[in-house]
C-alpha cells in the first residue's frame, strides 16, 4: 500500500532554488573538455592448457572458475576449402546434418535434450573448418560434450532430413540473391578466385546443392571428419583432464590421419577489372574492391591488419572519411583482410548513391596508393594501434569470444603465446615497416571491382579504369 504510516500520503519538501543551491557542489567541473583518460590497466591473456588427445587430436582448454557458462567446441580439418570439383557447397550441407540424426537419436531427440540442459546447439562449416560447438550452463558441460562426441562420431544422415536441408539450403540462396551486397560479394569471389575453392560461395549453388544425396554428405564426412587434425576448445569452468577423460577415445568417425592439403595457390589476375552487374532500379550501387592476399599464418598479416585497419577497419579510417565525411556519398565504407588457412581475399566494400560509384571507385584506389607511397603518420599510427590493443580485450568478456581465439590458435597453427605478445607486437610496428608492407601486398593496379546497381548508369563512369564487363 502507498501512502505514509497511518493512512497519510507521502509528502516531499519543496525545495526552492536557494535551497538547491545550497545543496550543489561547491565546484564547478570544467565542460570544456572531455575528462582525460585514466592510466592504461595492464592485460594479459588467460591461461590455458594444451593436451593431446587419442587419435591425433589437441584439446586447447581455459578453465575459468566461477564463471557461469561453458563454450566447448570440436573442430576438424572439413572447411570449403576441401569442396570436390563441382560441388561447392558440400561441406557446409555435410556439417548442417551432423545434428540432424546419429545412430541413437533423431533430430528431434537432439533438439530436445540441449534444451532440457538450457543450452545452444550448432553445427556449421567454414572456409577452414567444420565444427560443432555447445554453449550451456556449466554444470551441464560434461552432458553437452557427450552429445557432441555422439554427433561428431555417430552421425546417421536420415534421407528424409537430407531432402529437407538440400530444399533449405537452395530456398536460403533464392533469398540471399535478392540481396544486392550478397550478389557483390559472390561476384567478385568468382572474379578474383575462379575455379579456386574460394571462388564458390560457402552455402553452394544451385546446379550443386541440386546434386547433394546421402552419400555425398557421408563420403564427405568419412574423408574428413578425422581425429587428425582435429581441435576440441573447452572454456569455462571445467576441468582440462576431466574433459580430456570425457573424451575418452578418438572423434569424429573418419579414420585417423588428417586429410592431404589442397592447392590453394589464387590464379593471377593482372590489371584492373571491372565487373558490373545490373539492377535496373537500384537506389545506390554496392560496390566490392579488392585482390587475393597472403594466409593467416604469413609473418606478415598483424602488420598488413594494421594497414588495412588505418585505410577502413575503423570509423576514423581513411576510406571511411573520405566516401563518407568528405564527399558524403556513403553511410559507411570498410576494408578487411580475411584470414584464412589459404590467401583470403583483402576487401574493400561500400554501398554508394548511383552517380558517385566511379569517383568513388577512384578515391578507393588512391588511397591504396597514397598509402604505398606515403609513411603513415606517427599520430595516425599511435591512434590506430591504440585502437586495436583497447578493443582486444572485449573480445574475451564471454566464453565464446575466448573460445574463438582459442579456435584460432588451434586452426592455423599459431604460437600458445601469441595472444600474449600481441600487443607489444602491434606496438613496435613503425611508419617503414607498414610502407613496406603495404607495397607489398596491396595492389591498387590488379584488382578486381564489382558494381552492383543500375548498369546504364554505371557504365559510363568507369570508363578509362579498367577491363569492364556487364552482366544482366
Amino acid at each position: 500500500m502507498s501512502g505514509a504510516a497511518g493512512g497519510e500520503p507521502a509528502r516531499t519538501a519543496a525545495r526552492t532554488p536557494a535551497a538547491a543551491a545550497a545543496q550543489a557542489p561547491s565546484y564547478a567541473p570544467d565542460r570544456s573538455a572531455p575528462p582525460p583518460p585514466g592510466p592504461p590497466r595492464e592485460f594479459s591473456f588467460p591461461p590455458f592448457t594444451r593436451t593431446a588427445l587419442p587419435g591425433g587430436a589437441t584439446l586447447l582448454a581455459a578453465r575459468r572458475p566461477g564463471a557461469p557458462l561453458a563454450r566447448i567446441s570440436l573442430l576438424f580439418p572439413a572447411g570449403a576449402e576441401h569442396n570436390p570439383p563441382a560441388e561447392t557447397g558440400l561441406a557446409a550441407f555435410t556439417a548442417g546434418l551432423l545434428d540432424e540424426g546419429t545412430a541413437r537419436r533423431s533430430a528431434l531427440d537432439i533438439a530436445a535434450r540441449i534444451e532440457r540442459l538450457g543450452g545452444s546447439l550448432a553445427t556449421g562449416a567454414d572456409w577452414d573448418t567444420g565444427y560443432l560447438s555447445v554453449a550451456l550452463l556449466g554444470r551441464h558441460a560434461a552432458d553437452g560434450l557427450e552429445l557432441l562426441a555422439e554427433l561428431a562420431a555417430e552421425p546417421a544422415f536420415p534421407p528424409e532430413e537430407v531432402e529437407r536441408e538440400r530444399r533449405q539450403r537452395l530456398a536460403e540462396l533464392l533469398r540471399q540473391r535478392s540481396d544486392p551486397g550478397f550478389v557483390a560479394r559472390e561476384r567478385f569471389g568468382r572474379a578474383v578466385y575462379g575455379d579456386h575453392p574460394y571462388g564458390g560461395q560457402l552455402l553452394g549453388l544451385p546446379e550443386s546443392l541440386a546434386g547433394f544425396d546421402r552419400d555425398a554428405a557421408e563420403r564427405f564426412y568419412r574423408r574428413h571428419y578425422t581425429p587428425g587434425g582435429a581441435s576440441v576448445v573447452a572454456v569455462g569452468d571445467l576441468d582440462p583432464e576431466a574433459v580430456a577423460a570425457a573424451l575418452g577415445g578418438t572423434i569424429g568417425g573418419g579414420g585417423t590421419a588428417p586429410p592431404s592439403r589442397p592447392d590453394l595457390t589464387p590464379p593471377a589476375r593482372p590489371g584492373v577489372r571491372v565487373h558490373l552487374v545490373d539492377r535496373p532500379g537500384g537506389a545506390q550501387t554496392e560496390l566490392v574492391i579488392g585482390h587475393a592476399s597472403i594466409p593467416r599464418t604469413h609473418a606478415d598479416y598483424l602488420a598488413l591488419t594494421v594497414v588495412t585497419t588505418l585505410l577502413g577497419g575503423k570509423f576514423t579510417s581513411r576510406i571511411n572519411l573520405n566516401l563518407r565525411e568528405r564527399l558524403g556519398v556513403t553511410y559507411g565504407a570498410s576494408c578487411r583482410l580475411h584470414g584464412r588457412l589459404g590467401p583470403g581475399p583483402l576487401v574493400i566494400s561500400s554501398a554508394v548513391a548511383n552517380p558517385a560509384a566511379g569517383a568513388a571507385t577512384r578515391e578507393v584506389l588512391a588511397e591504396l596508393e597514397r598509402i604505398r607511397d606515403e609513411p603513415v603518420a606517427g599520430g595516425e599510427l599511435e591512434e590506430t594501434i591504440s585502437y586495436l590493443v583497447g578493443v582486444f580485450p572485449y573480445t574475451l568478456q564471454t566464453a565464446g569470444g575466448l573460445a574463438s581465439r582459442l579456435e584460432s590458435l588451434a586452426v592455423y597453427g599459431l604460437p600458445d603465446d601469441y595472444y600474449d605478445t600481441y600487443p607489444d607486437r602491434l606496438r613496435a610496428l613503425d611508419p617503414a615497416t607498414l610502407q613496406k608492407v603495404a607495397r607489398a601486398y596491396l595492389h591498387p593496379r590488379d584488382l578486381v571491382v564489382v558494381a552492383v546497381g543500375p548498369v546504364a548508369e554505371l557504365a559510363p563512369q568507369f570508363e578509362g579504369l579498367g577491363e569492364i564487363s556487364s552482366q544482366g
